[in-house]
């Protein structure tokens, strides 16, 4: 995702910045871009492909702050990975739901199946049209051949803009999925809460429309009075987690860091639960964020070795000297032992921090 920022949009001067990025450096970016030719503050102005949606949504003090800078580095994942069409749905939900903050349009990013696009339908008559030419199948606005001549279908499409809670936009009408079409898909992650009043299936990530309608159905002033009752978390490292510690602020953190993982990052953390053993779902969620700081160990014994003679120095024309004299086997053994690398069902895992406190490959292989 790049980012156009600058003073003005007739500006000369224009800063392209691209996300993830870093905090200090997005902080740099900007302040030079301000102080050039007198002072004046910048503002985002535009962007490449999909991220051109985001002009007006993203605030000057975000681009100052840590936590906005992370935000948009979450943003950045979600926006380059959309298709046209997605894209098309983003920009009209972000009309639809008239947001002014970076919480919202990240929420609104993460959830496009809660919302559904028209393209072809870009006023109230053609809305108008488009429902009663959908009547038989539907059911509603059925009228006879000889009476659709004079029908205002402006004002239906009109009355029934209202009623769904949609909107027109540039991209065509777009409006809320109705609840039990977005639940067609089914969650890899969610729970069941419980209250006197009944039952609600919570996907997860939850966001704060999710959580205030679960509320209302609840019949519940807060969801910590909620009852946690079936818990389904559809990945292969699920048997490892602690259920029985689980809340639900806990699961929905969870659930957003492991949304955002890529595949060998879901397998890494496989490889940290099962050798960290966390005791609650906290700890659990502790270790999804620092996700980055576990490493899985790809190739054999050998590779570990040549790899450590580079980290240490060597290039692959002095490798290339050393194969024949050097057992790269047992240098691979030893630095292994050294950095603690753990045999795991996921595959061979390290720390990057510090070392494992737990036995290490080559003492599990003699035990």
């Amino acid at each position: 995702m790049v980012l156009y920022a600058a003073k003005s949009r007739g500006s000369s001067e224009v800063e392209h910045i691209s996300f993830p990025a870093d905090a200090e450096k997005v902080r740099y970016a900007v302040i030079g871009l301000e102080e050039f030719g007198g002072w004046s503050p910048a503002h985002i102005i535009g962007g490449e492909g999909a991220a051109n949606i985001l002009t007006g949504y993203i605030k000057r003090d975000e681009l100052f702050s840590e936590d906005g800078v992370q935000k948009l580095n979450r943003l950045s994942e979600l926006v380059d990975a959309m298709d046209m069409e997605a894209q098309n749905i983003f920009a009209g939900a972000l009309r639809l739901e008239n947001t002014d903050n970076l919480d919202d349009v990240l929420r609104i990013a993460g959830s496009l199946d809660h919302y559904m696009l028209f393209p072809n339908i870009k006023t109230d008559e053609e809305l108008g049209h488009y429902l009663v030419d959908i009547g038989p199948v539907t059911g509603k606005f059925v009228f006879a051949e000889e009476v659709k001549p004079y029908l205002d279908y402006a004002k239906i499409g009109a009355e029934q803009r209202i009623r769904l809670g949609g909107t027109h936009t540039a991209q065509g009408f777009v409006t809320h999925r109705e609840e039990a079409q977005t639940q067609k898909v089914e969650a890899k992650f969610s729970l069941t809460l419980a209250s006197p009043t009944g039952t609600v299936r919570l996907n997860l990530p939850a966001f704060e429309d999710d959580l205030e309608q679960a509320k209302r159905a609840l019949g519940l002033d807060s969801l910590d009075n909620a009852v946690i009752g079936d818990v389904k978390i559809d990945y292969s490292w699920s048997h490892l987690l602690p259920l029985d510690s689980i809340t639900l602020e806990d699961a929905n953190t969870l659930a957003e860091c492991v949304r955002e993982m890529t595949k060998q990052e879901l397998k890494a953390f496989g490889a940290a639960l099962e050798v960290e053993e966390p005791s609650s779902f906290r700890e659990a969620g502790t270790i999804a964020m620092d996700i980055d700081d576990y490493e899985l160990v790809e190739g054999s014994e050998m590779e570990y070795g040549r790899e450590a003679l580079r980290k240490a120095g060597a290039d692959d024309e002095i490798l290339d000297m050393l194969d024949g004299f050097t057992d790269f086997d047992a240098l691979g053994r030893f630095e292994m032992e050294q950095d603690v690398v753990r045999e795991t069902s996921f595959g061979l895992i390290r720390r990057c921090s510090k070392p494992f406190d737990s036995p290490s490959v080559d003492e599990m292989r003699m035990a």
